[in-house]
Formats: structure tokens, C-alpha cells, sequence
């Protein structure tokens, strides 16, 4: 069995005759990330417990589950479980923050009851027009992301717009994808006219502002010819 190739390796540029044989290695079944940090965070905790609570075969059948006398004993573990609760927390978070608005957008936007927008079709119209082109460019500016750094280069390069449209918006602000995302989602609560929409639109987009605002630091601070008109995801504004 020969080495293993790097990512960033090319085929045409490996030193080999011109026949090559090359091995592909299942990998089998595979989990999700979700389940990967909980598994990661929990462990720690669980461990860390059966210590404290001195579980037996551990430090002798005569302090099996005593208590320390040692109040730092018991702030090391409450400091300890905290972090990795909150670490637990966090990752459930993102799942519950997604599945439970899903559910309350749903809930309502498809509630028998539900009315459709104060100005009827107009109103779907113009909202449908703004979420379609926002996702356009989102997709726009995700190709131009994965096209900017050659296959096999490590290398780093400021993003500029393309020949394509939606990439234009590179001209005034750092993230144009998270632009369109809110952009997207604000068409969509036009088009609903629906209150938890319009409040994940308004979650959304706070979130994405911190992104916008670490990655443009990161852009200021690696590139010194960095055009200086750009907002980090608001033209003019933000």
C-alpha cells in the first residue's frame, strides 16, 4: 500500500510513470457533527463526575460516594460540569434554534386560519422577486468564494466582483453572501407577512453581522491594500 495523498495534492503533478494505481478507502457509515460535540462534551462531564462522586474501584471501597471536605474540591467541580454543560447547551442550541423556528414559522404560515398579506399578490409578487434574486446572489457568491483559491492552493486573496452581477455588491461590502441571506429572508417575511419570520429574520441577521464584522477585521488586518469603501455587510452603513 503506497502513501496517502495530501488534499491539496494534484493528480497531474504527483511523481508518478504515466500508469498510477490509486487505493480508495471506505470509510463506512458516518455520524453526524451533532452527534460527534455531544458525544465530545458529554464524555469529559460524565468522567469527571464519577470522580468526584467517587464511584467504587476507584480510590477504595472505604470512600465510595463520600463527599470531600474541601470546598475547592467542590468549586473545581462546579466550575468543571459548567463548562461543559454550557458546551452541551450550545451545540443543542443551534439544532433547537433551526427545528423550533421551523416549527413556529410553519405553524402559522400553514394554520387553516392563516390570512394571506395586507396587499395581496402585489405584495407576494415583490417579496417572491426579492427572495429569488437574494438567493441568486447568495449562490453567486458562494461560486465566486470557492473559485477565488485555486484547486491545490493554500494561498489567500482578496474577493473582487466577477463578470457576474450579484457579485457586484463585493464593491461595497466584505460579505455579500450574509447580505443576501437577510436579504432572502426579509423577502420571505414580506411574502408571509408572518411575525416569527420576521423576528428569525431579525435573529439572522444579528448573528451574520458578528460573522461580517470578525471577517472583515480578519480582511483589514491580513490585506493592507484592502478596499477601503467596504462595510462589513451593510453598504454605507454596517
Amino acid at each position: 500500500m503506497g502513501k496517502s495523498l495530501k488534499d491539496e495534492d494534484v493528480l497531474q503533478k504527483l511523481p508518478v510513470g504515466t500508469t498510477a494505481t490509486l487505493y480508495f478507502r471506505d470509510l463506512g457509515a458516518q455520524i453526524s457533527w451533532v452527534t460527534v460535540f455531544l458525544t465530545e462534551y458529554a464524555g469529559p462531564l460524565f468522567i469527571y463526575l464519577l470522580f468526584y462522586f467517587r464511584v467504587p474501584f476507584i480510590y477504595g471501597h472505604k470512600y465510595d460516594f463520600t463527599s470531600s471536605r474541601h470546598t475547592v474540591v467542590h468549586l473545581a467541580c462546579i466550575c468543571h460540569s459548567f463548562h461543559y454543560v454550557k458546551r452541551l447547551l450550545e451545540t443543542l442550541f443551534n439544532c433547537t434554534y433551526y427545528w423550533g423556528f421551523a416549527a413556529w414559522m410553519a405553524y402559522y404560515i400553514n394554520h387553516p386560519l392563516y390570512t394571506p398579506p395586507t396587499y395581496g399578490a402585489q405584495q407576494v409578487k415583490l417579496a417572491l422577486a426579492i427572495f429569488v434574486i437574494c438567493q441568486l446572489g447568495n449562490f453567486s457568491i458562494h461560486m465566486a468564494l470557492r473559485d477565488l483559491r485555486p484547486a491545490g492552493s493554500k494561498t489567500r486573496k482578496i474577493p473582487y466582483p466577477t463578470k457576474n452581477p450579484f457579485t457586484w455588491l463585493f464593491l461595497l461590502v466584505s460579505c455579500p453572501n450574509y447580505t443576501y441571506e437577510v436579504g432572502s429572508w426579509i423577502g420571505f417575511a414580506i411574502m408571509t407577512q408572518c411575525l416569527p419570520v420576521a423576528l428569525f429574520s431579525l435573529v439572522g441577521f444579528t448573528q451574520m453581522t458578528i460573522w461580517a464584522k470578525g471577517k472583515h477585521r480578519s480582511y483589514l488586518k491580513e490585506f493592507r491594500d484592502y478596499p477601503p469603501l467596504r462595510m462589513p455587510i451593510i453598504p454605507f452603513l454596517l
